[in-house]
C-alpha cells in the first residue's frame, strides 16, 4: 500500500486506541477489551470497532481470528510506541524546523520557558549521549 501523509499519521482518536494497545499486558486485544480500558464515558463498541477498522487499513493494527472460528476478530499493534513517535518527531522537525534539530530544540528551550535547571539538566543529558 502507497501511504499518503494522512495514513502515516493518527488522530486523537486513534491514538487512545493505539496508546491503549501499546499499554495492553495482552499481545492482542478484541474491540470489548479495547472497550473496557477506556475510562467513562466509554465510546461505542461500534465506534471502537470502525476506529479499528480505519487502522487496520492504515497498517497500524492487524486483525485475526483465533483459531477455532468465531467472527470476534483480535488485534494487535503493527507498529511500536517508539517507531511512530521517531516517525512523527521527524516529520515535524522536517515540516517545521526545516530539518534542525538545533531549531527545535531552540524552539522548546524558548516556548516552554525552561528553568535555567532544566536547561542544564538537558546539557548534561546531552553530554552523556555523545
Amino acid at each position: 500500500m502507497n501511504r499518503n501523509k494522512d495514513q502515516r499519521t493518527l488522530t486523537k482518536a486513534e491514538m487512545e486506541i493505539m496508546n491503549i494497545l501499546w499499554d495492553g499486558s495482552q499481545k492482542e486485544m478484541a474491540v470489548r477489551d479495547i472497550q473496557e480500558r477506556y475510562t467513562n464515558p466509554k465510546p461505542a463498541y461500534t465506534t471502537i470497532a470502525t476506529f479499528m477498522k480505519i487502522l487496520t487499513q492504515k497498517e497500524f493494527v492487524s486483525a485475526r481470528k483465533h483459531d477455532g472460528g468465531g467472527k470476534m476478530l483480535f488485534f494487535r499493534p503493527l507498529i511500536s510506541r517508539e517507531v511512530y513517535r521517531r516517525r512523527v518527531m521527524q516529520e515535524g522537525k522536517n515540516s517545521f524546523f526545516g530539518g534542525s534539530l538545533k531549531s527545535l530544540v531552540s524552539y522548546f528551550v524558548k516556548e516552554e520557558k525552561l528553568s535555567e535547571k532544566e536547561i542544564d539538566e538537558l546539557m548534561e543529558m546531552m553530554k552523556q549521549e555523545l
